[in-house]
């Protein structure tokens, strides 16, 4: 009888785990049958060396979290865009968000102003399938007139829409016809 409680307690399981995502199958199968994916991999320096990534209504630990978690969301996203078996390498070398953090009294928040355009600083190295260099380089982007751009993008609602977009562009000028 305990056997059979075993094997019942292991099916259920096999079926939960399947109703949540979760493969159960023999891993070397799996490697066998693995195809190259494209991404995006992401480097990030202390956001405190960052000319501009503050907090203005939560603590500073918390909004640099939600910042990494929202691009490198983005990132893995838009990874999907490149050719397939092709990696764009990223090193955030500077990151100055959109607006600016103004305190007023006993709580700041971020002003959007046109002088205070969010730009990026990165390097950046795309190989293909063949782990061969496609294109590597330095990259300064800025977005002077952000304010001003028609918010049609599917993303505005998500958090650093500006940043996002800003890197868009830079990404199919520079990178889109590969």
């Amino acid at each position: 009888m305990k056997n059979y409680k075993h094997i019942f307690i292991t099916a259920v399981s096999a079926l939960a785990l399947s109703w949540a995502g979760v493969s159960i199958a023999d891993s070397s199968a799996s490697k066998n049958t693995a195809q190259s994916t494209s991404a995006i991999k992401v480097q990030w320096k202390d956001f405190d060396d960052y000319r501009d990534v503050r907090a203005a209504t939560e603590p500073k630990g918390t909004f640099h979290k939600r910042v990494k978690k929202s691009f490198d969301k983005f990132f893995n996203d838009y990874g999907k865009e490149l050719p397939e078996g092709q990696t764009l390498s990223i090193e955030i070398k500077d990151l100055d968000l959109a607006g600016h953090v103004q305190m007023s009294g006993t709580r700041d928040f971020r002003v959007m102003r046109d002088i205070d355009f969010p730009r990026m600083e990165f390097s950046y190295t795309l190989t293909g399938a063949d782990g061969n260099v496609i294109k590597q380089g330095e990259a300064k982007i800025k977005d002077m007139n952000y304010l001003y751009h028609e918010k049609s993008w599917k993303r505005y609602r998500e958090g650093f829409y500006y940043e996002k977009r800003m890197f868009r562009e830079w990404y199919e000028d520079t990178l889109g016809k590969n």
